[in-house]
């Protein structure tokens, strides 16, 4: 049987205030053709379809316009819910979709429902056991996590792991089998994109607890595309676009999983993917910018601008040449701060703010801002208002 892992989606997911729900259909459409041409039985979606509990009408649309095609393509899917989306939101969508071969799983097997699905065709059998996140509340209490934090038994990974043992139970030498969770495992490389609370150390669970009887373990969660050493085949997809700076050099992909039963660990291949615009740090000096801006084509920036001194309004300014800079950002020789006269020594208010100025530039400030400062504390203390 073949199967076409995916993960981490977030869709309406925007980047610095700007949406990339094109982005996000282009990279859909580009799965879609994917599982068609490689004539794939089931889709696994690994976790977080979307980036919030409650995502607009234009992600929504997006995802489940996807799911339509893969019903008209008559491929399976089975979902689980990451920890970005509501459980039970997506679990009010499983009588609606389950017939339809779009097998949604939004909550783990002990709030509701079974966590086992059984997908026949040509006459085999796989059995996919789907682990949605698990919130630590639904596990362990607060007092187990801090003794977690500090170096205690690791309550969270060994409730996983529990979970799992108990999922797996129908796995056979007869059936083609499958474990996908949405899961922080540890020793697994973090991007920095993940939600920080999420990829600690009390939720990180050991790699031997995850079942060594599977074909293949899919995971979700990490963004980064990766292989974990495990019992059985084992890799987080990683997310399908570039979501974040930490992002920013890897290459995205889907992961493509030939497995049969009773022969031993399935066949794995990663696919690249090539939608989406490019993530990119770029250093310039301030001449510079006209003359980059040609070749920046539409990567989404983070920039650097070299200076001999602070320029207000250049970030303005650059993005008049580069409109896709999102971050902007100064750099200039420091100078080495003058020493703080003492809190006893009288200041007037120029030198207060040359001070200040200095110390929170690296240099003295210029003369016509100087003389900017001195006219309008000049205006303030004249005012019939200042007392």
């Amino acid at each position: 049987m073949r199967f076409l892992h995916t993960a981490d989606w977030h869709t309406g997911k925007t980047l610095r205030g700007r949406s990339r729900l094109d982005e996000q259909e282009q990279v859909l459409a580009e799965i879609l053709d994917i599982a068609r041409r490689e004539r794939v039985d089931c889709l696994l979606v690994a976790g977080d379809l979307f980036d919030s509990y409650a995502p607009g009408p234009d992600a929504e649309r997006l995802v489940y316009d996807f799911f339509a095609e893969l019903v008209r393509a008559w491929i399976f899917a089975v979902v689980i819910g990451g920890n970005h989306d509501h459980p039970r939101r997506l679990g009010a969508l499983s009588r609606l979709l389950d017939p339809l071969r779009i097998i949604v799983r939004g909550e783990w097997p002990g709030a509701r429902g079974s966590g086992v699905v059984h997908i026949d065709k040509d006459g085999e059998r796989a059995v996919i056991a789907a682990l949605p996140w698990v919130a630590e509340r639904q596990i362990v209490d607060i007092a187990q996590l801090r003794q977690t934090e500090s170096g205690g038994s690791g309550v969270y990974g060994e409730g996983i792991g529990a979970i799992c043992d108990g999922l797996t139970a129908e796995f056979s030498r007869e059936t083609v089998n499958v474990f996908m969770g949405h899961m922080h495992v540890a020793g697994a490389l973090v991007s920095g994109s993940e939600r920080a609370s999420h990829v600690a150390l009390p939720y990180a669970v050991p790699a031997e607890r995850l079942p060594a009887s599977a074909h293949y373990i899919a995971l979700g969660h990490l963004h980064r595309p990766q292989e974990v050493k495990a019992g059985a085949p084992c890799a987080y997809a990683g997310s399908p676009l570039q979501l974040d700076f930490g992002e920013r050099e890897q290459v995205k992909r889907v992961v493509l999983v030939d497995a049969a039963a009773p022969a031993g660990p399935a066949h794995v291949e990663s696919i690249p993917l090539s939608s989406g615009r490019r993530l990119r740090d770029l250093t310039l000096a301030l001449e510079e910018m006209d003359s980059i801006a040609a070749g920046a084509g539409d990567d989404w920036l983070r920039v650097v601008v070299r200076t001999a001194a602070p320029v207000p309004g250049i970030a303005a300014e650059l993005r008049r040449s580069l409109p896709n800079a999102l971050d902007v950002r100064q750099e200039f020789p420091t100078q080495p701060v003058a020493e703080r006269p003492p809190l006893s020594s009288f200041l007037e208010p120029a030198q207060l703010f040359a001070a200040y100025y200095q110390e929170r530039h690296g240099t003295a400030p210029p003369p016509e801002l100087l003389q900017r400062f001195g006219e309008l504390y000049e205006e303030v203390s004249h005012s019939p208002h200042s007392a």
